[in-house]
């Protein structure tokens, strides 16, 4: 009873930071500017005008359609992509032996390593209604969707307890021509102007979504909510049991 306590009491903690890490997420969102393209451009030659390239770093939030002029190719898809991840994963069978009422059995599973993974991003502008920013994607918290998957089968026979049987390959890839939303730093690059993680402070929030800036804030303000409930409740229940297993010890 009172190691059940304890693990609620932890699950309590976890839930607490979860809710804090929505809430936070939900204040940035709210937080933060969203501009339209021309309006952002318009920001970076008044100031930089008058500060300087240097004094430039604008938190800013954009929507818009992306474009890209020397895209990606996807390694699987053939896609023209400006962010992809690409895996390789050996998938293999073994033979695995578990005793059950003193008589040994013996199952077959399957299982799969990762052997390969690759990583590319490139520069791509989002444009608005009203024109085009570009948008250097290092560093950011980057939403990617499946984009290829494929078996190379490769059969071998078994040796020992194992036998190969091929590999998974997985693409998982941003298209050119994808709506997203990008909430990052505005900053002046060799004159011209584009979005990036801040120069200065890795901490601030760098992401390009899908989803749009209301559905994000819509799910954080879910999370938030049902993580802090969650919290209450483990911790409410944890210290019941812990005390009840004490008291009864």
């Amino acid at each position: 009873m009172v190691i059940g306590g304890v693990l609620l009491l932890v699950l309590a903690v976890i839930f607490f930071f979860a809710a804090r890490a929505n809430a936070n997420k939900l204040q940035t969102l709210n937080a933060v500017e969203t501009y339209d393209t021309a309006t952002l451009a318009a920001i970076h030659q008044r100031i930089t005008a008058s500060l300087g390239a240097s004094g430039f770093a604008q938190p800013c939030e954009v929507e818009g359609v992306i474009e890209c002029a020397s895209p990606l190719t996807g390694p699987i898809s053939g896609k023209p992509l400006v962010a992809y991840t690409y895996t390789v994963n050996r998938e293999y069978e073994e033979r695995v032996t578990t005793t059950t009422n003193g008589k040994p059995e013996t199952r077959v599973e399957r299982r799969s390593e990762q052997i390969e993974q690759n990583e590319r991003r490139a520069p791509f502008l989002v444009r608005d209604e009203r024109g085009h920013v570009q948008v250097l994607p290092d560093g950011a918290t980057l939403e990617v969707i499946e984009t290829g998957n494929r078996f190379v089968e490769t059969p071998q026979p078994w040796t020992g307890a194992t036998r190969a049987l091929g590999r998974r390959e997985c693409e998982r890839g941003l298209e050119v021509g994808a709506r997203v939303f990008v909430l990052g730093t505005a900053i002046d690059q060799g004159g011209r102007l584009a979005i990036a993680r801040h120069p200065a402070n890795s901490k601030h929030t760098f992401m390009i979504s899908r989803k749009s800036e209301q559905e994000l804030a819509a799910s954080a303000a879910t999370w938030a909510r049902n993580m802090n409930y969650a919290a209450i409740a483990s911790g409410l229940i944890g210290f019941v049991l812990v005390v009840w297993g004490m008291l009864a010890g």
